[in-house]
């Protein structure tokens, strides 16, 4: 595997880069890519590293493009690996110890487009958290950034979260995970493979791979909230060959389910999400009295694609960064808050 690097050494590449960041942002202000990348890709330029992992420290500089935002990068895995973390305008030492959200792309996306249209930056400065937006690797199979079930990404993902807390005024029971189509796939192989680092999990427009599943090992009760368009035409909200369905299918058990039985949750409902007083948008179902007091919040979008909807405009939207983080806020990794 090869690694993409954005901040290039010449100038070409700097304005190639611009140009590109420039064209995906159009793309992506309501996508990100999906988990299997189909359409021909743009040539990406290639960044090899030999840094050995010993300096483990990231190396950080101020990101033009955003207040208050740094551009790191750290060695892991014998690869640079990139990302960018904002502090919220009201972060200081002398606060209490503030949540941090990791923000995962999708395929074929980046971590600087992801920073714009996701709208969790705005959240954090008025809900005062830290934001981090990872890099996906360049797999070359498919030539497209992502992220992968094996080793390198969750090491990486553990090397950032160990450091943000170790320098930072960060909060370490309140580290949670968003992420978006191809990233909502690692979010849930996060839930899995690091949940001694993760309280609670947001996966938009991306479900649970099979390797995911086999494998999964979550030692705590994991709250989530998944939001799926019903039509979705990139990752089915029925399930593909290699990836679970949101809810039992007839033949195959729903990723729901799956979480369901882990977290030992007890009761369930559904509502009509109101778009409105008259409207009806698709539908919220919510497991509760779950251990630990976590929950389970999936919305289905009757009229909402393969996309990420960061500001709630139209007949059949929602502030995705708005319904996430009221859900995250409400959970530590050992569960609900207690309300004071």
């Amino acid at each position: 595997m090869t690694m993409f690097n954005p901040r290039f050494n010449n100038p070409i590449s700097v304005l190639a880069y611009v140009f590109f960041g420039a064209l995906l942002l159009s793309l992506f202000s309501c996508g990100g890519g999906g988990y299997v990348t189909e359409k021909e890709e743009e040539p990406i330029e290639e960044f090899i590293d030999d840094t050995s992992d010993t300096e483990a420290a990231p190396g950080c500089s101020d990101y033009s493009e955003a207040e208050n935002t740094q551009f790191c990068t750290i060695s892991s895995g014998g690869l640079t690996r990139e990302f960018f973390i904002h502090l919220p305008e009201a972060y200081s030492d002398q606060i209490p110890p503030v949540p941090v959200l990791i923000s995962l792309h999708g395929g074929g996306d980046y971590a600087d487009a992801n920073m714009a249209y996701s709208g969790f930056r705005d959240k954090a400065d008025e809900h005062t958290f830290i934001t981090i937006y990872p890099q996906g690797l360049l797999y070359e199979e498919k030539n497209s950034t992502g992220w992968d079930t094996g080793e390198d990404d969750i090491e990486f993902l553990e090397k950032v979260i160990d450091w943000t807390i170790d320098n930072f005024n960060a909060e370490p029971k309140e580290i949670y995970t968003a992420g978006f189509s191809n990233g909502a796939f690692m979010a849930y192989h996060i839930a899995c493979n690091l949940s001694h680092k993760i309280a609670a999990i947001a996966p938009v427009a991306g479900l649970m791979g099979e390797t995911t599943y086999q494998t999964c090992n979550s030692i705590h009760a994991m709250p989530i909230v998944h939001l799926h368009g019903v039509q979705d035409d990139v990752i089915y909200i029925d399930g593909g060959p290699e990836y679970l369905p949101l809810e039992d299918n007839g033949s195959t058990e729903g990723v729901v389910t799956y979480w369901k039985n882990i977290n030992q949750c007890n009761e369930f409902k559904e509502q009509s999400i109101q778009q409105g007083q008259d409207t009806s948008i698709g539908t919220l179902g919510i497991w509760s009295n779950c251990r630990d007091g976590v929950e389970i919040n999936y919305w289905k979008l009757d009229e909402v694609g393969h996309e990420w909807q960061s500001k709630g405009d139209g007949d059949d939207a929602v502030n995705v960064p708005s319904v996430i983080w009221e859900f995250l806020s409400r959970f530590t990794i050992d569960g609900a808050k207690i309300e004071s």
